[in-house]
């Protein structure tokens, strides 16, 4: 009985293996039949989809995949909502990176609801805008303009909360590569700027972000930044992401729309937060500057000088530059190749006075004579400045001013 039931278990062993290798056969061809349908129906298709995939290597394919926009494990797919709140997505692999390309302007909506603005301008424009005056002895300051483009070399700005363009149109008349960001639909129509399509983009920070196609070399934004809250702070931080230096004042006191009065602490604290560095010493410097100004046009012995009276018929004052101008470097402009140039201090080392360099422009001695240093390009030198360039800006703010004038005395009348 042993050896017949041996016998048994081997011939059904055996039949076993011959059925599990029959399954493993007809599936083996099942695979192969389908490979080859889907190897054939590949190449009979014209789709768009297939003739990416035959064009383009597997590694590119992988970089396209935006890893970012895949569904975590064991997550429920979320509508998306958008919130003028939220920080604009797809812009940069990192939040500190440079945007890519130019974003699309946002113009103010306009609106019927009349608000009472006393002096400032801002006609049809919703209550957030506006808040600008015909000329805001303030926040012009020629010495700290000059300051910037003769010592530390910026060759093209940005003005963000440019109102009508009084300091735009100074910066463009003297040779800068200006353009000028204001939300006001109202300043906009009435500006000074001779050619709004070239220097001018209309853009409302509520409405969502807006940077330029091209990064500057400076930010000025007087009078700005107290008017946006803190929940639209990264709408315009993207404009300011494509300057290497950033000039920008915050107030003090009330004033029209001023939802964001705070001391240089808390501004410092909160520009740095993205990812801007302070520097104490640049602050220092422009807030001198303005202030030296206003000093020497308060001086007595300096009232005939022409350079002291703006074209409103009275004294520099620049408040809002040297009681609360900061100033900021944005590291990742700054360090670009095509803004070099910026702190354009002359090099080479002539003498000591009080304690400080007196330098000398490398290549020639203080004398006239050549040296054997090497001569920087052109491109690194600052731009010249003229007292005919003062003028033409002086003169076209003053007509603006008693254009103004007159008008607002006709219409009490």
């Amino acid at each position: 009985m042993t050896a017949i039931g041996s016998r048994n278990n081997v011939r059904e062993a055996r039949t076993l293996r011959t059925v599990y290798s029959s399954l493993i056969e007809t599936r083996v061809i099942f695979v192969l039949l389908m490979a080859c349908l889907v190897f054939i129906s590949y190449f009979e298709s014209n789709s768009e989809e297939v003739q990416l995939l035959r064009s383009t290597s597997w590694r590119s394919l992988i970089e396209r995949v935006d890893v970012g926009a895949l569904p975590k494990w064991g997550e429920e797919e979320e509508e998306i909502v958008e919130r003028a709140d939220a920080a604009p997505r797809g812009l940069r692999r990192s939040p500190l990176d440079i945007p890519e390309g130019e974003a699309v302007a946002l113009p103010s909506i306009r609106t019927e609801v009349q608000v009472d603005r006393k002096h400032y301008g801002g006609h049809g424009d919703k209550q957030h805008l506006g808040g600008f005056t015909t000329y805001d002895k303030d926040g012009v300051s020629p010495w700290t303009w000059k300051y910037m483009v003769e010592t530390l070399g910026v060759k093209s700005i940005m003005d963000v909360g440019c109102g009508k363009g009084v300091s735009s149109l100074w910066f463009v008349h003297h040779g800068l590569k200006t353009l000028c960001l204001e939300g006001s639909h109202d300043a906009v129509e009435n500006t000074l700027l001779p050619h709004p399509e070239k220097h001018i983009v209309e853009h409302d920070f509520s409405r969502g972000p807006y940077w330029p196609a091209d990064t500057y070399d400076a930010v000025w934004s007087v009078e700005f930044a107290e008017h946006v809250g803190r929940n639209f702070h990264h709408n315009y931080i993207q404009a300011f992401r494509k300057a290497a230096l950033i000039f920008v004042t915050h107030s003090q006191w009330g004033g029209w729309h001023h939802v964001e009065v705070h001391d240089d602490d808390w501004w410092i604290n909160k520009f740095e937060s993205f990812g801007f560095r302070y520097s104490p010493s640049l602050t220092k410097q422009i807030r001198k500057v303005a202030s030296e100004e206003r000093d020497h046009c308060k001086d007595k012995n300096n009232e005939d000088d022409p350079a002291c009276v703006g074209p409103d018929g009275k004294l520099y004052s620049a408040t809002h530059i040297w009681l609360h101008m900061q100033v900021f470097i944005n590291p990742m402009v700054a360090s670009l190749p095509e803004h070099a140039h910026l702190f354009a201090e002359k090099g080479c080392f002539e003498k000591r006075e009080n304690g400080k360099f007196v330098n000398r422009d490398c290549g020639q001695s203080s004398n006239g004579a050549a040296t054997a240093e090497s001569v920087l390009p052109e491109s690194f030198l600052p731009l010249k400045l003229t007292p005919k360039q003062d003028k033409k800006w002086f003169r076209a703010i003053q007509e603006h001013i008693e254009e103004e004038t007159t008008g607002s005395t006709s219409s009490d009348s």
